[in-house]
């Protein structure tokens, strides 16, 4: 067989050996991912197309990626994780939004036989995993699901309470996702319309593809951010003392949302509040400054009707007629109150 004829033949079995992992679901409101994946040669394990999850953990899924081969070795598989974070919120319904980043980490391995233990260099992603690897000429590829699984809230607050500057954090895990870090119905990270990532809600900094997916990780971001907060809060407050823990909380939770609790008052000689600002109680972090001429003498029942039809269209709902605001001191006041 001549060098252009053995090439011809490669394609051809490279070709006959592809196939369809998964195919399009075009019904509108369906539950069932569109997804397509392709398959190349022929594999002992996993399944095309099969669905893992992470361990509550987090730990990766005992996963054998093995191709059917009596070639001798070594083996260099190809292995890239890949995820779409689309808009999902907290609800669990299907389809998700709009695609706000995809996140995408690939990475090399050796054997020495023809199978691979699935191993990402310690971390804990999940998505659509494509492993691939050429023998002889001969092309192998397949394609998985890694999904996610909840913790239960107990496993989080224990987590939580093996940091020391952690306390009062629980409260913003509750506000946030109400302790979801994965949509169920799917098993992906929940994200927010503003870039907000799993439990903590990370932003800014933007969080990294394990810190999306791994849940503790995810904690150990929030409480890092969390902890600068309070330090600043402190070192305003301690400026005039004395103060209680209950106006460093107050002032650390506005901060989280972005912005302040407390001013310092020269001529009463006391800390107060920052703005004269009245609380949407029916929210979580939305006001109104009473100063505001638009806004004076008028109850929160009325500033409520006149802009609640605009709270979903976040900043472009703030105009010269809803002159509502999102507020740091709001944020705090819902969340002290929160159990009470």
């Amino acid at each position: 067989m001549s060098a252009s004829e053995s090439k011809s033949a490669s394609k051809s079995k490279l070709a006959s050996s592809k196939k369809s992992a998964g195919k399009t679901n075009d019904k509108k409101g369906s539950l069932v991912k569109v997804v397509v994946l392709e398959d190349v040669g022929k594999w002992i394990s996993p399944q095309a197309g099969e669905k893992f999850f992470l361990s509550v953990a987090p730990a990766l899924p005992e996963v054998i990626f093995q191709i059917d081969c009596d070639a001798a070795g070594p083996f260099v598989w190809e292995w890239s994780m890949q995820w779409g974070a689309k808009v999902s919120g907290l609800r669990e319904k299907l389809p998700r939004g709009v695609l706000l980043k995809t996140f995408k980490l690939s990475g090399k391995t050796t054997t020495d036989k023809p199978k691979w233990r699935l191993d990402l260099n310690g971390d804990v992603l999940g998505g659509v995993l494509t492993v691939q690897i050429v023998v002889d000429g001969n092309q192998y590829k397949r394609s998985v699901h890694i999904c996610g699984k909840n913790p239960e809230k107990s496993e989080i607050l224990a987590y939580l309470s093996s940091f020391s500057d952690s306390s009062g954090y629980e409260k913003i895990i509750e506000q946030e996702t109400k302790a979801k870090h994965f949509l169920d119905i799917d098993g992906e990270p929940v994200v927010a319309f503003d870039n907000g990532y799993g439990l903590a809600q990370l932003t800014n900094p933007a969080p990294s593809y394990h810190q999306v997916w791994n849940w503790k990780e995810n904690i150990k971001a929030g409480i890092s951010l969390y902890a600068a907060c309070r330090q600043r809060a402190k070192k305003m407050l301690d400026a005039h003392l004395p103060y209680s823990e209950e106006m460093l909380i107050n002032e650390t939770y506005a901060r989280w949302n972005g912005g302040g609790y407390y001013g310092w008052d020269v001529k009463a000689n006391k800390w107060v509040l920052r703005v004269n600002i009245l609380c949407d109680s029916s929210t979580g972090n939305i006001g109104w400054n009473m100063v505001d001429p638009e806004n004076s003498g008028k109850t929160e029942a009325d500033l409520r009707d006149r802009d609640k039809d605009v709270y979903r269209l976040g900043k472009k709902g703030q105009d010269d007629e809803h002159r509502w605001q999102y507020s740091g001191i709001c944020y705090a006041d819902h969340l002290r109150n929160a159990d009470e």
